[in-house]
């Protein structure tokens, strides 16, 4: 499998740099991954929301968008 991540931080870059390097874990780690890849990612997807909300050493100001593609395969 290979990823690709692109994100775009606002008010910081603490959000962006959070969840590029935890999102692909955070997917592939679910236990619906591989058989259910739309609700894995949509589940990683929360699962990075609740986890920086619950980080106190983020600048809470920060936010950041990010658009998915996973590629599965050749």
């Amino acid at each position: 499998m290979s990823n690709t991540l692109v994100f775009d931080g606002h008010g910081g870059i603490d959000a962006a740099s959070f969840t590029q390097k935890n999102l692909l874990s955070f997917i592939v780690e679910d236990t619906h991954f591989p058989s259910m890849v739309k609700r894995a990612i949509r589940n990683a997807f929360v699962k990075a929301d609740n986890a920086l909300a619950d980080t106190q050493s983020l600048d809470n100001t920060s936010g950041t968008t990010a658009l998915t593609a996973l590629i599965l395969g050749r």
